[in-house]
């Protein structure tokens, strides 16, 4: 195994969710790639790290989404990581299959700072549940608008 074809760390996880987002089961994708059921396991457990080209190609058709959704391109050295509120500021996703509007993209914003603001003591765990289910109930009903 070559390292410089080592996939990310996040690769294994985004193989799996892509799986399980289109319900496919192993052996569904197995049938649709011809790949193995059984490496297709290891890819999404990080024990296999490093697919062939077309082993993506494949995967990626499969799983009804671009090549470059499944790899990332290293940052560069000097480009710091972003924190996970910058990502939901700056990056366009999917809830649901759809564009979150902004008023949905600041209460997801808002679950993820409330559950990062709490203290999570024994003493504080049962306000710091009603406070994030709050912000929850708040983000789902902003869905159904």
């Amino acid at each position: 195994m070559g390292k410089d074809r080592v996939m990310s760390r996040n690769f294994a996880e985004k193989l799996k969710f892509y799986r399980l987002e289109r319900s496919y089961s192993l052996k569904d994708v197995q049938r649709i790639t011809g790949i193995d059921a059984g490496y297709i396991n290891k890819l999404e457990n990080g024990i296999r790290r490093a697919p062939s080209y077309p082993i993506l190609q494949k995967l990626a058709f499969a799983l009804k989404v671009d090549i470059t959704d499944l790899i990332d391109i290293d940052l560069p050295e000097n480009e710091p990581l972003r924190s996970v509120q910058e990502v939901l500021v700056f990056t366009e996703y999917l809830i649901k299959g759809k564009l979150p509007t902004t008023i949905v993209r600041e209460n997801l914003l808002a679950v993820i700072q409330t559950m990062l603001d709490c203290e999570w003591e024994e003493h504080t765990k049962h306000t710091d549940s009603v406070n994030v289910l709050n912000k929850v109930d708040i983000f789902l009903r902003s869905l159904k608008k």
